[in-house]
């Protein structure tokens, strides 16, 4: 049998049961203690460290935002709080490439990605931990901010100025302007990820039936990044250059689940009975 083995490291599991699936999943939660207080205040349970999956029909294939795959560039988005979530999650699922990969919090969901396409090659199940930020959280006005920039590089200090012209109260968030510079640094080196409002102003029937999340990537900067008080405001960084967090890559709580190709088919039809097909997956809205 096929398990997940209780350490803080990369693993790659090949599956041979379905039911193996559940195991490995449930003993990752045990191992890792989730859910558990992660942001916010004790109690908030939105935004408690947890587990997050995302099923990929090819296990091949890295986790890449759609911009990286399809090689476009997203458009301005206007909005901030849980309708900015809402704006994004929209550009994601029906119009173009995004800085953004999406996760779920139900592993079916993510399952039936993993099974529905490419029937002949072996899928992949990424369960990964991550405490999310609530799409209230004032920093996510950044994300609509960045997709604006046409420049080729912009310093931290230069992004700030643009982004209070919009949002004039994010710096009153802040003990210090320097504060922010630095935590604006080090939101745009890795990116973060943010879950669905608990109260959406928006209908999206598709992302809450696939009880999505958006992992918002990060951008490459020009140099190593200066996270002191005296430097942070003159990093510089290529808003058009996004950067996969590398603990997609082999990070030491990334799981990747193999599914046979054999296995598709009759984890299809598991799922079917579980009410989670194509027609409720994707609703015609």
């Amino acid at each position: 049998m096929s398990k997940f083995v209780k350490q803080h490291n990369y693993q790659e599991i090949m599956i041979d049961d379905v039911d193996e699936i559940y195991e490995i999943a449930k003993s990752y939660d045990e191992f890792h203690k989730l859910p558990r207080l992660g942001r916010g205040l004790p109690g908030d349970k939105h935004v408690y460290l947890r587990a997050f999956y995302r099923g990929q029909s090819d296990c091949k294939w890295e986790i890449l935002p759609s911009i990286l795959r399809k090689g476009n560039i997203e458009d301005n988005v206007t909005a901030t709080g849980s309708l900015l979530f809402e704006k994004l999650a929209y550009k994601q699922h029906y119009e173009m490439g995004t800085r953004l990969i999406d996760f779920t919090l139900n592993i079916d969901v993510a399952l039936y990605f993993a099974c529905n396409e490419n029937m002949q090659r072996d899928g992949a199940l990424f369960i990964w931990t991550y405490a999310p930020y609530d799409p209230e959280w004032d920093r996510t006005v950044i994300q609509s901010e960045l997709v604006k920039l046409k420049c080729e590089e912009i310093t931290i200090e230069n992004f700030v100025k643009k982004i209070s012209q919009t949002y004039p109260e994010i710096r009153r968030k802040y003990d210090s302007e320097t504060a922010l510079f630095i935590d604006l640094s080090s939101y745009m080196d890795h990116g973060f990820m943010v879950v669905q409002p608990q109260n959406p102003q928006i209908n999206n029937l598709r992302i809450q039936r696939q009880e999505g999340s958006l992992l918002i990537c990060g951008v490459m900067f020009k140099e190593p990044i200066d996270r002191t008080s005296m430097g942070a405001q003159r990093n510089v960084f290529y808003p058009q250059k996004v950067i996969v967090p590398h603990l997609l890559r082999e990070g030491e709580t990334l799981v990747k689940i193999i599914i046979p190709a054999k296995k598709k088919i009759e984890i299809l039809k598991m799922l079917e009975d579980k009410g989670i097909t194509k027609e409720f997956l994707f609703p015609q809205e």
